[in-house]
């Protein structure tokens, strides 16, 4: 028992030290690069919790770049240790009477994960009566509006949309079915409520829900430390600020406008099971503030590149030992930097996935309606090109009867329909390259998943070697002091003979991280290629638009 304690706690110990450098790395580069995206950063410091967590269940990747200890020194040992083997009996007694160093540390961190655990079960009961006092919302334009919303940010389902008393400020809770409380009479005008509740979808459309309980899971476990409990208040305040900055770029609204609305809303603790439109303190308040003055932001190439740098380097647990004749450190390396790989890839295809049923263009959620707006219904109005509020999008759908297919134009107050197949065809073929490049940046991400899958294969087969090798060099060292050296040599055969694999496997792991690379660079170069691309269908479309108008094809409303 005491040994498998011990080990437990060493790789414990073990992970908190390389906790402790990433989050030393992640604020760095947060400092070094103020203007990194908000979404990016909060990925950063998610990946500090993923490290965390895997160094407690993965089996570490060995580097041996340690000096290799001297071998007269382990075969002198049974000289010295063979006449008191007698005598080791009599002491054994005593060790069940007090209970040893590691039984103690070990039961006092279990206590502190036990007492985290009853605190969250505590704040979940509370939000279930949160929700029990709330009664749903009677707001019918209100809850419509939400479920325009909530459809135009991709999603499947709005959340069901409820009153309470309680609170102050918008809260989302719950991950498996998502309920959207509004504070019972609420001051804010129709705009700022607008902001408040597109903050909340974008919580949704980005799986924060989920994606959180990585942070929370790796607070609990290592509530002792201080720097994890930094990287999570972090991760945090950057995920709020990620939904901020998509309801100021998304819909186009003045900064300053939602910054008056997050002043407004003040702060207010955070519903530890969902999430809260206003900050939890007012540091985390003054921290939201200031990114979302980023107005230009890293470019999007380069938060993906440091993005991955980040996972290859840092996520999977690593341990230095001292250098054996018969380790290789390469095939460590490999699983180390195609293993995170897979996370990034996994991400990137369910982004590619769900882009499918969210509308090309702009879609202005605010007040301040563009001069010009259009909405291209296609396949009886189950997917729609918007390019205007959400007004726009209302209002056009109750225009264009459900089956039709149209062009609906808004030129300052004037309303127009475009039904001509000729003009219909040359819009659809404007954004035909946008659509095409989408599509081929999904096939991409189908074949990093593939790739992924036969690197966690290899992974875990690297792993398991890795274990018979360490139980091997045990016993090895055991049957040198016994004596039994014909034994010993072949426990050393069998250790080169995985030696000799784990090397093969880790030829394999480089060739599948090339062309995972390679992969990568293909979806840059098409996310770029599709940013241009949209850039000119939007051209087009606008040329298409004045020829429209000035010929007469678009008919007055």
């Amino acid at each position: 028992m005491d040994t498998l304690l011990a080990s437990w706690l060493e790789r414990l110990l073990a992970t908190g030290v390389q906790t402790a450098l990433l989050v030393a790395v992640v604020w760095s580069l947060c400092r070094l690069l103020p203007r990194l995206p908000a979404a990016s950063q909060c990925w950063l410091w998610w990946l500090v919790a993923l490290q965390a967590l895997l160094g407690l269940f993965l089996s570490p990747l060995e580097l041996p770049w340690l000096p290799s200890a001297a071998a007269p020194s382990v075969l002198a040992v049974p000289a010295v240790a063979t006449g008191d083997v007698a005598a080791l009996p009599a002491a054994t007694p005593a060790t069940w009477l007090v209970p040893s160093w590691q039984t103690i540390v070990a039961a006092l961190w279990l206590a502190g994960v036990l007492v985290m655990a009853a605190a969250t079960w505590r704040d979940w009961r509370r939000s279930r009566a949160l929700l029990q006092a709330s009664v749903p919302c009677r707001d019918v334009a209100l809850v419509q509006a939400l479920m325009l919303a909530a459809e135009a940010h991709g999603l499947r389902d709005a959340p069901e949309l409820r009153v309470s008393e309680r609170i102050g400020s918008p809260q989302l809770v719950g991950a498996w079915r998502p309920v959207l409380l509004l504070p019972a009479g609420t001051a804010l005008d129709a705009n700022e409520l607008d902001m408040a509740l597109t903050h909340e979808l974008a919580h949704l459309r980005r799986g924060d829900l989920w994606w959180g309980w990585v942070p929370t899971v790796a607070r609990h476990l290592f509530f002792f430390h201080p720097l994890l409990h930094l990287a999570v208040r972090e991760y945090g305040i950057a995920r709020e600020a990620a939904c901020d900055a998509a309801v100021v770029g998304d819909a186009g609204r003045a900064r300053h406008d939602y910054g008056r609305l997050l002043l407004r809303l003040g702060t207010a603790p955070s519903p530890q099971p969902g999430l809260a439109s206003a900050s939890p303190t007012f540091h985390s308040l003054k921290r939201r503030l200031t990114m979302l003055q980023n107005a230009s932001p890293v470019p999007r190439a380069g938060a993906i590149a440091l993005l991955s740098l980040v996972a290859l380097v840092g996520v999977m647990p690593l341990r230095l030992v001292a250098a054996s004749a018969d380790a290789l450190p390469t095939a460590a390396l490999a699983t180390s930097a195609t293993t995170t790989a897979t996370t990034a890839t996994t991400a990137t295809t369910t982004t590619v996935t769900d882009a499918d049923e969210v509308v090309h263009g702009q879609l202005h959620l605010s007040g301040d309606n563009p001069a010009r707006a259009y909405v291209r219904f296609r396949n009886g109005n189950e997917t729609a090109i918007v390019n205007g509020a959400i007004g726009d999008l209302r209002e056009a759908r109750r225009t264009v009867a459900n089956g039709d297919e149209g062009l609906w134009l808004r030129q300052g107050d004037a309303r127009y329909l475009i039904s001509d197949p000729a003009l219909l065809r040359r819009f659809d073929a404007l954004y035909e390259p946008v659509e095409q490049l989408g599509r081929q940046q999904r096939e991409l991400g189908d074949r990093q998943g593939r790739l992924g899958e036969q690197q966690g294969r290899l992974g875990r087969e690297q792993g398991e070697l890795g274990m018979r090798q360490a139980e091997l060099s045990l016993e090895t060292a055991r049957r040198a002091r016994e004596g039994a050296g014909r034994r010993a040599d072949a426990k050393r055969e069998e250790r080169a003979e995985i030696s000799a694999r784990q090397q093969e496997l880790g030829a394999r792991q480089r060739e599948l991280g090339q062309r995972q690379a390679e992969l990568g660079r293909q979806q840059s170069e098409l996310g770029a290629r599709q940013a241009e691309a949209s850039r000119r269908a939007e051209e087009g479309v606008q040329r298409l638009l004045e020829n429209a108008l000035a010929s007469g094809a678009a008919k007055r409303l």
